[in-house]
């Protein structure tokens, strides 16, 4: 199992509409790849956790990497891990501001988010992310 985290900015020409297609081919690809994650939104800046075979992981981080939608992609974590921490979701979704997106994008909490199971590297860049203003 092979874990990838990256953070970037958003594009200036990024749109609700944007975001809305990215979670729904992020959930339509990654499960059919068996690719989990999270993705975390915060008006300014993306922040993305990609689990699954490093030969599959590798090339959507590239493809991904080459998104108009967003600039400065960088890698920030990635490696072997022993156990998925995304399991369930194929693309988990968290906005840090309310405001960010409409409301009926469907997302978790951080209180579900930092109630699973994970690296303590892992957590502590997930909670760095939710504490930065977009």
């Amino acid at each position: 199992m092979y874990r990838l985290i990256y953070i970037s900015s958003a594009s200036d020409e990024t749109t609700i509409s944007d975001i809305r297609d990215i979670l729904s081919t992020a959930v339509a690809n990654n499960r059919e790849m068996e690719i989990t994650g999270l993705l975390m939104y915060n008006g300014l800046n993306f922040m993305q956790v990609l689990e699954g075979n490093q030969d599959d992981v590798e090339p959507l981080f590239e493809k991904i990497s080459k998104d108009k939608r967003h600039i400065s992609v960088a890698s920030i974590l990635q490696g072997e891990a022993d156990t998925r921490i995304f399991a369930p979701w194929s693309m988990m979704f968290k906005k840090v501001k309310p405001e960010t997106t409409e409301q009926d994008i469907p997302e978790v909490t951080m209180s579900e988010i930092m109630a699973l199971d994970m690296p303590d590297n892992v957590r502590t860049i997930i909670k760095n992310f939710d504490s930065l203003l977009g």
